[in-house]
């Protein structure tokens, strides 16, 4: 019964990482629109977003 249990809890963390990386992919998003900067057309630029996000919430 208990492998259920944590089998249920598991999945509820990874569908909340996964929510939690779309809502951050969309803020990018937003404020890039925001400050009329646009989404970078070169998709080498995304990985650099995705690095300075986790400077950012590791710092």
């Amino acid at each position: 019964m208990s492998e259920i249990k944590s089998a249920g809890f598991k999945g509820y963390v990874v569908m909340g990482a996964a929510i939690a990386l779309l809502l951050f992919v969309f803020l990018v998003v937003y404020l890039y629109q925001y400050n009329d900067y646009r989404v970078p057309e070169d998709p080498q630029r995304y990985g650099a977003l995705i690095e300075a996000g986790l400077r950012t919430l590791t710092a």
